[in-house]
């Protein structure tokens, strides 16, 4: 009469063993999730730091500039029509523009405008998900990456394991005749839930992963094109930086000193636009627009290498 009871002992063991290995896959992608936003981080505040701050300082000091004239042309193979690009185009041009002729005055408002377009990842909060641990650091990064649903998701698996962890253990043995069947039964049954249970939770961790594994791979290539990016404006800062200081005003430029200012405005703006455009979309998924705006910029760096 102990075999419902001795059935139950034994699938709730392997139901904590699962639990386990379920917990320790969780764990293992919440680190995975803070390294990559770490290393997304420090690599957009260096290209901030080392070319787009120096860009700032110098382009602030050019009068009479105009705009229409230094504003990049739509991607090449791209339709008109598309507004998300175009939306991010404007946003670029528009940041970047806004620092003429100190336009940006004050440290605080030129910083703002490059962290706000360049969605630095940090939480909703505003702090920075390096600075976070745990539970906090995998949902802040998973919805910097365009989590959405996926975040709600992850938490889902989070909070569903933590919940598992209390309902899978070995049910205590009752001794007494039928009231052993009967408690055997019932425990059986409890962790026949459970199993479904982490079925699902098992399901749902090898889908995120899955999803998260490619927005790890556009995030990685985001890293490597602003790298490039920011090494391209490095290149060309100290004689616009030069020019600026010696000469401010961009109306009296001849053809020549205006295509090295349009240089250089062009790839800031390129660099805000990758900075602007998440590595995946609300449905957690790799987003076509990051895509596009990636390969855009490898573009851009490779007609400025064929023509150095």
């Amino acid at each position: 009469m102990a075999v419902a009871m001795y059935r139950a002992v034994l699938l709730a063991r392997r139901n904590e063993q699962r639990n386990e290995k379920l917990s320790a896959r969780h764990r293992k992608l919440d680190r995975h999730v803070v390294q990559e936003s770490t290393a997304q981080e420090k690599q957009r505040q260096a290209t901030y730091d080392r070319s787009l701050v120096p860009f700032r300082d110098a382009f602030a000091r050019l009068k009479r500039v105009d705009l229409a004239e230094l504003s990049p042309v739509d991607p090449a193979g791209h339709a008109t029509a598309d507004v998300e690009l175009q939306e991010i185009q404007r946003l670029a041009v528009s940041a970047v523009g806004s620092l003429i002729g100190g336009g940006a005055a004050g440290a605080g408002i030129g910083t703002a405008t490059y962290l706000a377009v360049g969605a630095f990842a940090t939480a909703s909060t505003g702090t920075a998900i390096s600075g976070l641990s745990g539970a906090a650091a995998s949902s802040a990064t998973m919805a910097w990456l365009g989590g959405g649903s996926l975040a709600a998701g992850g938490g889902g698996v989070a909070a569903g394991t933590m919940v598992l962890a209390a309902v899978v253990a070995v049910p205590a043995l009752v001794v007494g005749g039928v009231l052993l069947e009967w408690q055997g039964r019932s425990a059986l049954e409890d962790q026949e839930k459970v199993a479904e249970k982490l079925g699902a939770a098992e399901s749902e961790l090898a889908e995120a992963r899955r999803a998260l594994s490619e927005v790890f791979q556009r995030s990685r290539e985001i890293r490597l094109v602003l790298k490039d990016l920011c090494v391209a404006m490095e290149e060309r800062l100290p004689a616009f930086a030069a020019l600026a200081a010696d000469h401010d005003d961009y109306g009296a430029y001849d053809a020549e000193q205006r295509a090295q200012v349009k240089e250089v405005f062009d790839l800031a703006c390129t660099t805000v636009k990758v900075m602007a455009a998440p590595p995946a979309g609300e449905d957690g998924q790799v987003g076509e627009l990051s895509g596009r705006v990636v390969s855009d910029a490898r573009a851009h760096l490779a007609e400025l290498a064929s023509a150095a």
